[in-house]
């Protein structure tokens, strides 16, 4: 599903001392099948711009044929909803002493998704996840962080949308959690021809997963490409310098010849390669 941001506004409290524009004249499209990132502040408005939960105070969305903005019709918001999976930051909550198994069958009631075989489909939704079916009976509330992060996108994998958009997703996680999802947002990418949203500043996650960098600031787009982004100065202006990108410019700097890595593996390989 290709979706295109045409003008897009989106502003509360208009022409009041309250008013907040989230959004500002952002124009952009996101190619389907492609792993894209926004950074920026109060971007959560993206998914419920997408899923049509709000509506754009001017300009539009397109995804494919279908059309969203402020005044349009839509005949069928479920069909719509149906094909995009919002993992918000607290979208679980309300279920915490539900177990996964009663989760995933009201996830998959709320939009109508209806598998042959109700138990293997359960199973299969952790499976992609990296749980097993014993995950099935356990309660929300005595899940590990990381194991309630599978369980969210499980949530919304098990009624099989075609776009994911994921917002802070990988805030507090450690770095092997981070790898784990890495590779299977990779494989949902690749395999399973999923196009993913990822709404964060985590460029170190970013790094070698993103087709597209989108930069909001004070609702405008103001800075876009694609990985190479994370070299360019001008990202800066917005977000912090990781690490990696700081010592890398540093020793560029005082003349020493380095590839411009992302994978901090990769980078002590050539350090350990070049040490004399």
């Amino acid at each position: 599903m290709e979706i295109v941001f045409n003008n897009l506004n989106y502003i509360e409290n208009k022409n009041s001392s309250l008013e907040k524009k989230y959004l500002e004249d952002v124009n952009l499209i996101i190619n389907s099948g492609d792993i894209v990132a926004f950074i920026g502040e109060n971007l959560q408005i993206i998914g419920d711009l997408v899923m049509a939960i709000k509506r754009p105070s001017k300009g539009e969305i397109k995804l494919d044929s279908l059309v969203i903005k402020r005044t349009s019709h839509i005949d069928n918001v479920l069909e719509l909803r149906k094909k995009i999976g919002f993992v918000s930051a607290s979208n679980i909550d309300n279920y915490s002493s539900d177990t996964v198994k009663n989760l995933l069958k009201k996830t998959m009631k709320n939009y109508e998704y209806k598998p042959s075989n109700m138990a293997k489909h359960l199973a299969d939704s952790l499976k992609i996840v990296g749980l097993d079916d014993s995950y099935l009976n356990k309660k929300v509330n005595t899940l590990s962080f990381t194991e309630l992060k599978k369980v969210k996108l499980a949530c919304v994998l098990c009624y099989n949308p075609e776009v994911l958009i994921l917002e802070n997703f990988t805030s507090c996680m450690i770095f092997r959690d981070k790898e784990y999802f890495r590779k299977l947002f990779l494989k949902l990418k690749n395999k399973l021809k999923k196009t993913i949203i990822l709404i964060s500043s985590d460029l170190p996650f970013l790094f070698d997963i993103v087709d597209k960098v989108y930069v909001i600031n004070k609702g405008k787009l103001s800075f876009s490409g694609d990985k190479d982004i994370f070299y360019e100065d001008k990202l800066y202006k917005y977000i912090e310098m990781p690490e990696i990108i700081a010592f890398t410019k540093y020793v560029q700097q005082e003349g020493h010849m380095i590839s411009e890595y992302t994978d901090i593996k990769e980078l002590i390989k050539e350090i350990y390669r070049n040490v004399k």
